[in-house]
């Protein structure tokens, strides 16, 4: 079990428990997603590879598979809360973890992320604002079974503000 968590995610710290009793220090307020980590660790997270065709990214795990979705713009909030709500009561069971790093119209600098457990999602602004200057790109993870990147792609594009909405 061990061999595999590490094949998952090698970075995880794996707690042994008994009757699942953990120390919660070791598991809540550990702000451990950090997009800039990620990228650090593989730069290429968000280009797609081909696999007979397919064009997915997947890991060598039996149905898990992970896609990362990134775009610029501002997002629509209204819209994208909307999406991710359907998108939770359609497929939570599907969804293992989702993460994002978010920028919404009307926002000003405030960088935003989320992340999830199946339909359990926390949201909020990021420790940092965007920079000055600092172009804005969403960007997305999703990890669970039968993911679709066009479909997501598509749908999370339909988010995006336009002007003409003023």
């Amino acid at each position: 079990l061990k061999e595999r968590l590490h094949g998952i995610n090698k970075f995880a710290t794996v707690i042994e428990t008994q009757k699942s009793r953990a120390p919660l220090d070791k598991i809540l307020g550990l702000n451990s997603f950090n997009m800039d980590s990620i990228l650090s660790y593989d730069p290429d997270f968000f280009k797609e590879e081909s696999e007979d065709g397919v064009t997915k990214k997947k890991h060598n795990l039996d149905l898990v598979q992970s896609v990362g979705v990134q775009f610029g713009g501002n997002l629509h909030a209204q819209w994208f809360n909307m999406f991710m709500m359907d998108l939770l009561r359609e497929r939570a069971a599907d969804l293992y973890r989702t993460k994002g790093l978010l920028s919404f119209h009307g926002q000003g600098d405030t960088k935003f992320v989320f992340q999830g457990v199946h339909e359990q999602i926390n949201f909020g602004p990021a420790d940092k604002p965007w920079k000055e200057g600092e172009e804005r790109i969403n960007k997305f993870v999703f990890i669970g079974k039968n993911l679709n990147r066009d479909e997501l792609t598509k749908s999370l594009m339909e988010c995006l503000y336009k002007e003409e909405e003023e």
